[in-house]
């Protein structure tokens, strides 16, 4: 094979290489002007290239929707250039703007479906609130990143049984922007689907909302509200989800406390530890070296006896004991020793 793929990798470096092996193109969505195929390169990289065909290539919305999707697939690299890149997002490898057919590199999905093409009523109860945490733990990082996903449903979140995948960012904006109309019933929230006020990542909750009740109930909700769910654990977990106005809904940090998950939030909002790679390599060469890596403690010393105590008003002083009796007197004591400690794991 001798094709050449030139493009823009997602640290802004131009690349050139050689495709070795290109897939077949996916199951084409109707009204899409974009193809999707799986490449190898001959560096041996594995790619997922979405690409623009000509034809759509010069009509400005989808030329908009391939570049927010670039946007957004850059601005997550950045938000989280400090920490590893969060498995509950597809990852963008790069882009090529300026071409016949414009495109875009990601990394290969991982494993597992659609929730649109998963057997309704085949997910287990004890996965659905496995599936929840990770839903909402998706949206919070959304949230450091300050963007709106804008098109959750059951076809652009993935699962495999263990952690969501939200995809096509073509949607995606940025916290605050004014927000264009956008979606439909029952997935878009009521200001989306208007296109007033400003872009709010509660816009967001009221779609995994839809898509929580779509797990619960094995089917989508009808109208524009959402009947009494089975039990009262999903009622009050969903409680104010599906309120008219983002800022009287329960945002991503609360629907995580709601089902007792962590809040990635309290791992990303410490500063990073620049000695973490090196702090990790020497206690691997400890490990590797066993109980050798230490040196043998000192031989136990016993302390000296105490002295007897001088009689009172002997020199003018009574001695109150060597240092031994005094660290024995002291570490008998109701002091505070360890209050300031946490645990390693506290946070996380």
């Amino acid at each position: 094979m001798n094709e050449t793929l030139s493009f823009v990798d997602s640290s802004g470096m131009p690349e050139r290489v050689r495709v070795f092996d290109i897939g077949a193109d996916e199951p084409h969505q109707p009204g899409s002007g974009f193809r999707t195929r799986t490449l190898r390169l001959e560096d041996g990289r594995p790619m997922l290239q979405r690409r623009l065909l000509p034809t759509y290539a010069q009509r400005a919305e989808s030329v908009d929707s391939l570049e927010a999707e670039i946007r957004a697939g850059l601005t997550l690299i950045r938000a989280f250039s400090e920490v590893t890149y969060p498995a509950e997002f597809t990852r963008l490898a790069g882009y090529a703007i300026e071409v016949e057919s414009p495109f875009l590199l990601l990394d290969p999905l991982r494993g597992g479906q659609p929730m649109a093409e998963i057997a309704r009523g085949l997910v287990l109860s004890t996965e659905q609130k496995k599936f929840e945490s990770s839903l909402f733990r998706a949206l919070r990082l959304l949230e450091w990143a300050a963007l709106v996903h804008r098109s959750i449903s059951p076809a652009t979140v993935r699962w495999d049984g263990t952690r969501v995948q939200l995809t096509n960012l073509g949607s995606a904006d940025q916290v605050g922007r004014p927000r264009q109309r956008l979606g439909a019933l029952p997935w878009a929230s009521p200001e989306q689907r208007e296109g007033t006020g400003s872009n709010d990542h509660r816009d967001d909750i009221w779609s995994a909302g839809q898509l929580v009740y779509f797990v619960a109930n094995s089917r989508e909700a009808s109208g524009s509200r959402i009947p009494p769910l089975a039990g009262p654990v999903r009622d009050d977990l969903l409680k104010d989800v599906f309120a008219e106005r983002a800022d009287q809904r329960p945002d991503a940090r609360t629907m995580l406390r709601r089902i007792a998950a962590a809040d990635p939030w309290d791992d990303l909002g410490r500063p990073p530890d620049p000695l973490r790679a090196a702090r990790q390599r020497f206690a691997d060469l400890l490990a590797d070296k066993g109980p050798l890596a230490w040196p043998l403690p000192p031989s136990a010393r016993h302390p000296d006896p105490p002295r007897a105590e001088a009689p009172p008003g002997a020199g003018g002083q009574q001695d109150s004991g060597t240092a031994w009796t005094r660290r024995r007197s002291r570490a008998g004591g109701t002091g505070r020793w360890g209050t300031g400690h946490r645990r390693a794991e506290e946070g996380g």
